[in-house]
């Protein structure tokens, strides 16, 4: 190998430990300015001696969670308080630029700890009337250490592209003087909103009142503390650099000191941890095998991908979704497990290695959904691009957002979502309900819908934050479906998940695309929750939704309906709402405002939702009526089909996207939404929801004896479409020409499924033909819907892997997430097709 091409190979390895998910841009045409951007970034350190370099490198452990004490803005109390070079222990504020500590809020309190060496390390912090800490010495110190290790990279990359030692002692130095102090560094829990809690520098997990990973010794969490950026240091630095060089400032063997005190050490306090198999874990399992790899160990080495491998068993459902049910979550574990599988790859273990044994080693292999994993990732996305904001998905952005050309519906039924789509272009409708259980990260919304037409998100979701209102964001309430007796849905458990069952979907006819879905499972005392959805493709830019939801349990049905997050607008009502209403949280209710992301309370005793909701407006309704959000460049109608005794109520609640993360900021930004209420123990929501872009196209909507009857004007010509919705038939007759039915559901036993060469076949007790869905009726309600096609005799061909087994007695047992298993026989529906009669 030529030496170019040996540097770019070194320069790419170390790189992936910096920049795991980019490729580097290292190029010949690169270099010199490449070369030249660090130069000037590390000018300051090549401006200082070595003693003072070294003493840059903070001798205790830093604290990243802080917030300002004067305006408390942000959120999370992450990346508040800021420090750059020069500010020694001050830091100042991000929103309200106070400098702190000072006169008003100084430093009043201490921690003292005796560290193993015997040294005394004090922590300096104010503490404020109501107890809270601030740590704003130790947090420099922490940010201190973030900027030491980086310039410890771009130092090493100088020395290996110029083999100046000047630049190479620098970072030695650094690498050396952290070898030095890391094992003094005290074990932190470091938690945003928590008190700081300190334990003994060498003592490893457990840690008392902890959770695994939470005590850190480097990093603010354990999933860090292998201190990867300085092993990129030493590794570059160990293609020639005269250690010895370092014996007057750090020591003899300074090398092996990093391995040992720093690297080493940083492996086992993180190992110690119990395993338990996180989103955050495969960015670890990525940090173990590099690891391994640069001290060759192969012990590391195949520590880290032993975890993989469990890890790929336990976290992922059959449709390729990382458990938690986030976009954002699945994207950051599925982008984990590509960075541990790239650094693994082409590993070999020594001769000298006794146990399995590895060979050019390529764990893309042992990924067999690592397809429909990547598929979430690219599928999970509104026609503008952004991240459908299903549960903890970030909905948040500011880049310039493009419509696709074309989109098509999406079916995730083991996590329990899916969106159907109509029109291309500029005139996609894409409508997302979720029915997902609860395993971290969601919110409390089965049977909630957001809807994209027009160019925007006409009802949004909020997605995720950190905000003091994240409260408000996970709450039923703040979601597009209903609430019973004005309390959130059941949290749900591992052993008993909230998880809907999909009753019916179809997405395969030009003009309708339909879906059902029971979330009964989501309140104990519901005996019905059942939203059924009707998409109508009438033309280009004329498609309209069916939305029917049925509620029996408890007293109250509280329907929610909740405009654009981006943009507020304005809501107009056909009925008048004139009386005010100062608040709708109950009697029982507690009216307590948030202070942090952690107040919240699905019960609602100490923080009811509804306290959020404001600029309440009431009135009476029966029967027709309108609601309609009109923003700059589209809008929505709604035509309400109220039984006798609804109340409406309209009103402002956050938007919370729009603060960016400014606890400030949230009450500048709301939108508008409408609720209806229905008091007596049986209700039934029907609404027709109509996008348009200047002007609303619908002429009018009836009900005639259960017949929904919508008209509007067609190329001229004016059109009248009915629909019905009885049991489990939808029929859809249109005065274009054309007409939907959905189907005669038939039952029977499933007899075996079969894998040949990664082709899986269920063989049914009688034949079907015409179909292109299955639905599998599990024992004790629940299901699962699988795409399929007939294929010979009494056998359909499923699209994929459907994530379980069949025993000989019939039972079924899930391979995939979340492992559950269900006794025999294993029963389905079908939906055979019917000639729609126009």
């Amino acid at each position: 190998m030529s030496a170019s091409r040996l540097r770019t190979s070194v320069l790419l390895f170390a790189f992936s430990f910096l920049f795991p998910y980019s490729s580097s841009s290292m190029t010949s045409g690169k270099d010199s300015l490449h070369i030249a951007a660090l130069k000037t970034a590390v000018t300051p350190l090549m401006q200082m001696n070595l003693k003072d370099v070294i003493a840059e490198v903070p001798s205790y452990s830093g604290i990243h969670f802080i917030g300002c004490p004067n305006c408390k803005g942000g959120a999370q109390e992450m990346n508040v308080l800021m420090w750059k070079p020069g500010m020694g222990e001050t830091v100042r504020c991000n929103f309200c630029n106070m400098v702190f500590p000072n006169e008003q809020f100084p430093n009043n309190r201490k921690k003292v700890i005796i560290a193993p060496s015997g040294a005394r390390q004090v922590y300096p912090y104010y503490e404020d009337s109501q107890g809270k800490q601030y740590y704003f010495g130790p947090h420099a110190w922490f940010e201190r250490w973030r900027w030491i290790q980086s310039m410890a990279g771009k130092l090493s990359e100088l020395w290996f592209e110029t083999k100046d030692n000047g630049y190479g002692d620098r970072a030695a130095a650094i690498a050396g003087r952290f070898a030095q102090v890391f094992p003094d560094y005290a074990v932190r829990y470091d938690y945003p909103n928590a008190a700081v809690k300190f334990f003994p520098a060498d003592q490893k997990w457990p840690y008392n009142g902890l959770v695994p990973y939470r005590g850190a010794k480097w990093n603010w969490w354990g999933y860090g503390d292998i201190p990867m950026q300085i092993a990129n240091t030493y590794t570059l630095l160990q293609n020639g650099y005269d250690w010895k060089r370092m014996d007057p400032l750090i020591g003899p063997e300074t090398d092996q000191r990093i391995e040992r005190d720093l690297l080493r050490m940083g492996y086992e306090f993180t190992a110690a941890n119990t395993e338990v198999y996180s989103n955050m874990s495969p960015g670890m399992y990525r940090d173990m095998i590099q690891l391994g790899r640069i001290l060759k160990d192969p012990d590391i080495v195949h520590d880290g991908v032993t975890r993989f491998r469990e890890f790929l068993k336990l976290g992922f459902f059959a449709d390729g979704w990382w458990k938690e049910g986030t976009a954002s979550y699945h994207d950051q574990t599925i982008g984990g497990l590509r960075a541990a599988a790239n650094a693994a790859k082409g590993y070999t273990d020594p001769v000298s290695w006794k146990g399995e044994r590895f060979e050019n080693l390529d764990l893309t292999s042992m990924i067999p959904f690592y397809k429909s994993a990547l598929d979430v990732s690219t599928e999970a996305v509104l026609p503008n691009g952004r991240k459908i904001a299903i549960n903890d998905t970030w909905a948040y952005d500011r880049r310039p957002l493009t419509i696709s050309e074309n989109s098509s519906s999406r079916l995730w039924p083991s996590l329990g979502n899916a969106a159907l789509v109509s029109g291309i272009g500029k005139d996609q409708l894409m409508l997302n309900i979720n029915w997902s259980g609860n395993y971290g990260h969601s919110h409390y919304d089965n049977a909630s819908i957001i809807l994209f037409a027009a160019g925007g998100e006409l009802l949004s979701d909020i997605g995720y934050t950190h905000s003091k209102y994240r409260g408000w964001t996970i709450h039923t309430a703040s979601h597009n479906t209903v609430l019973i007796d004005q309390k959130g849905q059941n949290a749900g458990t591992a052993d008993k998940p909230v998880t809907g069952r999909l009753l019916f979907y179809d997405d395969k006819d030009p003009h309708v695309k339909t879906i059902d879905v029971d979330a009964s499972p989501a309140y104990d005392i519901a005996n019905t929750y059942r939203r059924r959805l009707v998409v109508v493709h009438a033309g280009p830019g004329r498609d309209y939704v069916i939305d029917r939801f049925d509620v029996k349990g408890g007293q109250t049905h509280d329907w929610f309906l909740h405009g654009m997050c981006e943009e507020e607008g304005k809501l107009e009502t056909s009925i008048p709402l004139e009386k005010n209403i100062e608040t709708l949280v109950p009697e029982w209710g507690g009216n307590n405002m948030p202070k942090t992301q952690y107040d919240t309370d699905l019960e609602g005793k100490r923080f009811h939702a509804y306290s959020y909701i404001s600029n309440i407006k009431s009135g009476p309704a029966s029967g027709l009526w309108t609601a309609t959000w009109r923003y700059k460049s589209s809008g929505l109608r709604t035509h309400n089909l109220s039984e006798a005794d609804t109340r409406v109520f309209r009103f402002s609640s956050p938007s919370v996207r729009m603060a960016a993360e400014d606890d400030n900021k949230l009450a500048d930004y709301n939108r508008n939404g409408i609720m209806q209420r229905h008091i007596g123990g049986s209700s039934s929501f029907i609404s027709i929801h109509e996008p348009f872009g200047e002007e609303p196209w619908i002429e009018s909507v009836k009900n005639e004896k259960g017949q929904l009857i919508i008209s509007y004007r067609l190329n001229g010509l004016m059109v009248e479409d009915r629909i019905s919705l009885k049991d489990d038939k939808v029929e859809v007759l249109s005065g274009a020409g054309w007409a939907y039915q959905s189907g005669t559901p038939r039952s029977g036993e499933v007899q075996a499924l079969e894998n040949k060469d990664g082709i899986f076949r269920l063989k049914l007790d009688r034949k079907a033909n015409g179909i292109n869905y299955i639905r599998l009726d599990l024992t004790g309600g629940g299901t699962r819907y699988y795409p399929a096609s007939p294929v010979d005799g009494n056998w359909l061909q499923l699209e994929k892997d459907p994530g379980f087994t069949i025993d000989a007695g019939g039972n079924v047992k899930f391979h995939t997430f979340p492992h559950d298993t269900y006794a025999g026989p294993l029963r389905y529906t079908l939906f055979e097709p019917v000639k729609a009669k126009f």
